[in-house]
């Protein structure tokens, strides 16, 4: 029989209500605003230390909170940060995992995500809540009156749920009347930082077109302290160009590379471009692909933030620019460029350089035949053999020739043509919708196992989609190649210590779920016939023993499905001891 993978399962007693006494031993974080409490306490009583920090860049999206370090532990108490209630708690399998969100007197909203357990009575409701709902992803609100709390009161257990490859507290604040997530260490948070960001490379860029047919042109720079200096006047062949630099921030030296605050672009000692990391709302976090060279960061992870605005980015981030960051070379001068960039503690880092447009324009590429025009702004509906693409004015941040291409699959799985559209170097900022013609005949039982499948540069995503005649219609945020495919290959599902159908008892089971088309798509486990608590991370589906499973002997039904529709079913014996 295989041994079962033990989990220690740490419950609170009931001295966890109590507010913390433990002295803190990190920087006193303060709230400088007049019109909120006098300070907030800090959500760990450990060392402060930051693995990011507000508006840096991730994939797909700014970050939006400070991760605060837990040593690389998990089940680190967490604190309310001031007087509150517990307003809400959500559960969801990305993400933040488990959160905890807190709404306070001053009209601010404190998060506290990747959690291990809530508080005893938050837990106890959540988990009836589960039990009723059958339903392990959760997101509920809760009245004042429920779960008030006292500043320094603990809360939570950190741990490593969601959207976390390492142990660590997410902590946000957020105006709870514009649901703006502000950037605390501009919120009255303070941390001791007298370390500013360091710049390592500049870029120039073609500015004549879109930002999708430019190159990234490096500029040598001799950099000493917080200074850097370019080596030789930079001569362009454009008349127009923006820049774009790679850079980053530390708090304590030889530790993390935290994101920038906010720079600006000087011309001739005028200012030309502005932007800082405030607040974002929620919903605007994606537009950070139009804030870097997305070919780079795609291509070799190269984080080059772009010192420009791209047509169809609307963060409010530029609201204070007096200019796009598009520069006007056309008199053929030498002209003195100044880059300032700064932390949310005021250190400072310059770069200076003269740059002068030759004279000789550089040819542009000109678009291909047949090529559509995408634009932003602009909605587009296009027709081919096979395929119909409808894109929304809000999908592109610059303009793009795409250029469809139809290709038969040497794949025996194919259920259609191979739809080429572009490729994962442009970003997508909303989705486009794509119909495409299956190859299978009407009538096919093949047809019930179809899914769209994206791949690119970045990644290969399967998409579920729905059949209307030939066509089956998904929705894809990236461009790259789609086309449809059969799987009739069902999940296979283990048990992390052996594969037996008999097993022995331990603390919790752990089941690894394997699909050979994306990830884990659905997942049920009966419990002598009754549905139980399954808590999930990646593919990975953990039950804790709980009071839904006595001692005793036991039936284990465990329903694992894919995209295509495809469903394992297993049932393993166990005794309770």
């Amino acid at each position: 029989m295989a041994q079962l993978q033990k989990k220690n399962t740490k419950y609170f007693s009931k001295k966890w209500l109590l507010p913390a006494l433990l002295p803190l031993t990190a920087a006193v974080w303060k709230l400088t605003d007049t019109n909120m409490p006098s300070y907030y306490t800090q959500p760990l009583h450990l060392q402060t230390e930051l693995a990011a920090d507000f508006g840096e860049v991730r994939e797909d999206h700014f970050h939006m909170g400070l991760d605060i370090r837990t040593n690389g532990h998990e089940n680190q108490p967490v604190y309310a940060v001031a007087d509150g209630y517990i307003s809400r708690v959500s559960i969801e399998e990305s993400g933040y995992g488990k959160a905890i969100y807190i709404t306070h007197p001053n009209g601010a909203i404190t998060v506290y995500g990747h959690l291990n357990k809530f508080m005893d009575a938050v837990d106890d409701y959540v988990v009836k809540k589960q039990y009723r709902d059958e339903c392990w992803q959760q997101d509920i609100s809760f009245n004042p009156g429920m779960f008030p709390v006292k500043k320094g009161q603990q809360i939570a257990l950190s741990g490593n749920t969601g959207n976390s490859s390492g142990p660590h507290l997410h902590f946000e604040i957020r105006n709870a009347k514009t649901g703006f997530n502000e950037n605390p260490l501009r919120s009255g948070i303070f941390i001791h930082d007298d370390i500013p960001p360091v710049i390592h490379t500049l870029y120039w860029y073609n500015g004549c077109g879109s930002i999708y047919g430019a190159e990234a042109n490096k500029v040598q720079l001799n950099i000493h302290n917080n200074t850097g200096t370019a080596t030789h006047i930079i001569t362009v062949n454009s008349p127009f160009i923006s820049f774009g630099i790679s850079a980053d921030d530390k708090i304590v030296e030889d530790r993390y590379r935290l994101g920038i605050y906010s720079m600006k672009l000087y011309v001739d000692d005028k200012l030309a471009f502005c932007f800082a990391v405030n607040h974002f709302d929620e919903k605007e976090v994606r537009f950070v692909n139009a804030c870097i060279d997305y070919s780079n960061w795609i291509l070799y992870s190269r984080c080059i933030q772009l010192l420009r605005i791209l047509p169809g980015n609307h963060l409010p981030v530029f609201e204070n620019s007096p200019g796009n960051g598009i520069i006007n070379l056309k008199d053929k001068k030498i002209h003195n460029i100044t880059i300032e960039a700064a932390d949310a503690a005021g250190n400072t880092t310059k770069v200076f350089c003269k740059v002068q447009y030759n004279g000789t324009p550089q040819l542009l590429t000109p678009y291909r035949q047949k090529a559509v025009i995408l634009r932003p702004g602009k909605v587009c509906h296009i027709i081919t053999a096979n395929a119909v693409i409808d894109f929304t004015g809000k999908a592109m941040y610059d303009t793009l020739p795409l250029h469809i291409t139809e290709e038969l699959s040497t794949e025996n799985d194919a259920a259609s043509k191979v739809i080429m559209l572009h490729n994962g170097t442009v970003p997508l900022h909303d989705s486009i919708k794509v119909q495409i013609k299956t190859t299978l005949p009407a009538g096919s039982p093949l047809r019930r196992h179809v899914v769209m499948l994206l791949t690119n540069e970045k990644y290969s995503i399967p998409i579920k989609g729905t059949w209307k005649g030939d066509y089956m219609t998904g929705f894809c945020r990236a461009f790259g190649r789609v086309q449809l495919v059969i799987d009739t290959v069902s999940p296979v599902i283990r048990f992390v210590e052996g594969t037996s159908s008999t097993l022995q008892s331990g603390n919790a089971l752990d089941i690894l779920y394997h699909d050979n088309i994306g990830g884990a798509y659905s997942f049920r486990g009966e419990l002598d016939g009754r549905w139980i608590l399954f808590e999930k991370k990646g593919d990975l589906f953990t039950y804790n023993f709980d009071d839904h499973c006595g001692k005793g002997k036991h039936l284990l039904t465990v329903l694992a499905g894919d995209r295509a529709g495809n469903i394992t079913r297993r049932i393993y014996s166990f005794i309770k001891e």
